[in-house]
């Protein structure tokens, strides 16, 4: 680093590393970091959501004065108010990836009810997810045999009950039961703790 100033006058009230460095930036004799740390402004009705892959800089360590491997949390903009973020306007890329955390898109606010993750989005409805998929459920929808989290096949009371089948009767026996269990009307969720329930075992099932 001394040869980058070794034509410079430096003056005589720089007395540290990290003055030495303010000034040779002032000056122009190094560069300034080219990426800004701070959110970018936005406008009425714009919003800021964190983009899922961190920013990987290389930056002047203030301190030590050399460079310094950064992840650095860029955002994207949208208009789309909070209530009306769902899955399927969520921000993806050409290949089809999300760019930003469903959590923070959808404004996720995660409960204690359950072990499982679950929580309730900006847009009233009740989210239950794992590592392997994510389900909405919402006081109105209605949920059809088959689909995970319905009332009629899954539950720790179903679970314990297969079970007990399969210790007693054998695994067919238990299966059978399982079967019988899919011949129901699809019904509508009744209300917002219905909702919640239904999240609750969607979560529990694909954990």
């Amino acid at each position: 680093m001394i040869s980058i100033f070794e034509q410079r006058l430096i003056p005589d009230h720089i007395s540290t590393q990290i003055d030495l460095i303010r000034w040779a930036k002032n000056h122009k004799i190094i560069p300034r970091n080219t990426i800004s740390l701070r959110p970018p402004k936005i406008v009425d009705g714009e919003y800021l959501i964190p983009r899922k892959n961190k920013l990987r800089k290389q930056i002047i360590n203030p301190v030590t004065g050399r460079l310094k491997n950064k992840k650095i949390t860029t955002f994207i903009k949208t208009n789309i108010i909070p209530e009306d973020r769902t899955l399927k306007n969520l921000p993806r890329d050409s290949t089809k990836k999300s760019k930003v955390r469903f959590q923070d898109w959808l404004r996720l606010k995660n409960t204690s009810v359950s072990e499982h993750p679950v929580g309730q989005a900006a847009n009233g409805k009740w989210y239950g997810w794992s590592h392997r998929a994510i389900s909405a459920f919402a006081a109105g929808d209605k949920v059809k045999p088959g689909h995970i989290g319905n009332k009629f096949e899954y539950g720790k009371e179903i679970d314990d009950q297969y079970r007990q089948l399969e210790k007693s009767k054998g695994i067919e026996a238990a299966d059978e039961y399982l079967k019988g269990l899919k011949n129901f009307k699809p019904y509508l969720i009744k209300d917002d703790n219905d909702a919640l329930e239904h999240a609750i075992r969607f979560a529990r099932d694909v954990s």
